[in-house]
């Protein structure tokens, strides 16, 4: 037979009472008994049918974390985490033991499951149920330390004028759902991250996808001896708050041990921030951290550090764990800082970005690495280069890595190279040194128009485009006044150069009128005098052309050719127009002075 890491797991029975007091003592994660618990009350009552009735409720996976060698030279095994089967032992907890679950308010709360044993039938406790003398209006009360067969069978029968003997087997047999059992595939504590996220999502049948920040998180929320739970909430407070400032106030509420910790400074400020240029979720911040911190990309890393892991020695020890949790507390509490996070926001609106705008970076990956590398910078060669070289580094290397995707799809490995290059060398040489190789001459003047040929206004190229013209505070085109950045903060349109109602006409498809260099912002009276007339017609008439100077074409990037040219000039205006785009992002990248 196979020998058990070779199989990577075992499947073995545990008892349902069994995990619930596992779960009770701290043996095994379970995060969602402090994260809100997402099932509705019905999908309670049904997983309680089925277990009654006896029907399968599917497999849990846990994972028990390496052999840790403790201080004194002994060894211990570390938690259990619950890797699926967090929502359905939540729920047994929430029914048979009465635990309380957390609402999306973070209000605690109960979920009460009803049982008629006179019909068999569960229901969600209600007050007309609570009111009826037929139902055990919460099962959680057969299941109390000191509970009596006897005494309540003898109660409730009496109560409804029946004998004992008809109730007694449908209660006997609820009762004994503690001792029904599910099956726990239980996988090798030799696995690895990946291994474990990979055999999740082979498993899992309903299409569910671990990631590896909500592992990252479980871990965490098992950990009390280093404040793990306190820094996760920290992780999941700041995301959340970041999108929904109101949420403050219930975790106030209803959360009084975080919120009476040293660690709500951390992220009170928040709610006042308002901002969506950065938002990072869970995995964001992980990411961030292991570059900024520890010089590694992966989340799996990550695991493996809180668990305990010396990369050098590649063993489990007590001192590791001890050294990364205090390492991992600092890097937290360095990106919640207000000083340090609000500093990054400015170096993004010094780029060109707008709040609550069109103008932003799409994605998170360039930014992720681009905040850990202004916290790298800013804690580690601070004596090396001015403010403003600092903040003119981040912005050139950020625009960079968008500009040539650098950390476009699976980015945890180039991260961590160059998190490296820049922590071992003078960091403006290593700017220099790829500023070279991907913004070679040939980028500028030949590639970046290439990239141009989309017709995706979510494109980074076209919000970088309209970076460089908020920065330079552009006037719309056709204009005197008006600026792009009004224009873009008051949600204004995007028109087409070439109108589309024209180029149809003439016989194009979407896909060539539809092109981002065949955009522009426009005026409303502008655009209607415009019309669909073809570019040669209407800046032939005064109305159209008052404000129509060299240099407002100039800095939209339309071509003066343009006042001649009809349809059949439309590819050539295309390339040209690129051309001249690329050149006003060259120039605001290099505006950047070092």
């Amino acid at each position: 037979m196979a020998s058990f890491e070779r199989l990577k797991y075992q499947v073995q029975n545990n008892k349902i009472g069994d995990l619930i007091n596992w779960i009770g003592e701290g043996k095994i994660g379970l995060p969602e008994m402090q994260r809100p618990f997402v099932w509705q009350s019905y999908k309670v009552r049904d997983l309680i049918d089925s277990l009654y009735r006896g029907y399968p409720v599917g497999y849990i996976i846990t994972w028990t974390n390496p052999v840790i060698r403790l201080k004194d030279g002994s060894t211990s095994r570390g938690k259990t985490l619950m890797i699926d089967g967090q929502q359905r032992l939540t729920a047994l907890g929430a029914a048979i033991a009465g635990e309380s679950v957390m609402d999306k308010h973070f209000v605690k709360r109960r979920i009460r499951i009803a049982f008629n044993p006179l019909k068999e039938i569960f229901a969600t406790r209600t007050p007309a149920i609570a009111k009826d003398s037929t139902w055990i209006d919460d099962i959680s009360e057969l299941f109390v330390d000191g509970y009596s067969d006897f005494s309540y069978i003898t109660q409730f029968a009496q109560k409804n004028g029946i004998e004992p003997d008809t109730v007694a087997p449908a209660i006997q047999h609820l009762r004994a759902l503690t001792s029904n059992e599910i099956g726990n595939i239980e996988l090798s504590d030799q696995l690895d991250m990946d291994a474990v996220t990979e055999i999740f999502n082979r498993i899992n049948s309903k299409g569910t996808v671990l990631s590896s920040a909500d592992l990252i998180m479980s871990k965490l929320s098992s950990d009390d001896e280093h404040h793990g739970d306190m820094l996760r909430k920290v992780v999941e407070y700041f995301s959340r708050l970041m999108r929904d400032p109101t949420a403050l106030e219930d975790i106030c509420n209803n959360d009084s041990k975080f919120s009476k910790s040293e660690y709500y400074s951390w992220i009170s400020w928040v709610a006042n921030e308002h901002t969506d240029l950065y938002r990072p979720e869970f995995g964001d911040i992980f990411h961030v951290i292991l570059n900024f911190v520890f010089g590694r990309g992966k989340h799996a890393d990550l695991i493996s550090l809180v668990s305990g892991r010396d990369f050098a020695t590649k063993q489990y020890t007590q001192e590791a764990m001890d050294y990364t949790y205090g390492l991992l507390a600092d890097g937290i509490k360095q990106f919640t800082d207000k000083s340090n996070f609000q500093r990054f926001m400015l170096i993004l609106r010094g780029m060109g970005m707008l709040n609550h705008s069109r103008v932003r970076l799409q994605g998170t990956g360039a930014l992720n690495f681009a905040y850990a590398l202004f916290l790298l910078l800013k804690t580690e060669h601070s004596k090396d280069l001015s403010n403003s070289q600092l903040e003119n580094l981040v912005r050139r290397w950020l625009f960079m890595s968008v500009l040539t995707q650098r950390y476009s799809g699976s980015s945890e490995t180039q991260s961590e190279l160059d998190i490296k290059e820049f922590r071992n060398n003078a960091p403006l040489a290593v700017l220099a040194k790829y500023e070279q190789i991907e913004l070679y001459d040939g980028f500028w003047s030949t590639t970046l128009p290439q990239q141009l040929s989309t017709s995706s206004t979510g494109s980074n190229l076209w919000h970088i485009f309209l970076m460089a013209q908020v920065k330079a505070n552009s006037p719309l085109w056709l204009e005197d006044n008006l600026k792009v950045s009004d224009a873009v903060v008051e949600e204004g349109n995007i028109h087409h150069i070439f109108p589309r109602a024209y180029l149809k006409k003439h016989g194009f498809g979407r896909e060539r009128y539809n092109q981002i260099a065949n955009y522009v912002y426009l005026s409303q009276p502008r655009n209607l005098l415009i019309s669909d007339k073809a570019p040669n017609e209407y800046l032939s008439d005064p109305e159209v052309t008052q404000f129509a100077t060299k240099e407002n074409f100039a800095v939209n990037a339309v071509p003066e050719s343009l006042k001649t040219m009809d349809f059949n000039s439309y590819e050539e205006f295309l390339n040209e127009r690129r051309n001249l785009m690329a050149a006003i992002m060259k120039k605001l990248y290099f505006s950047f002075s070092l």
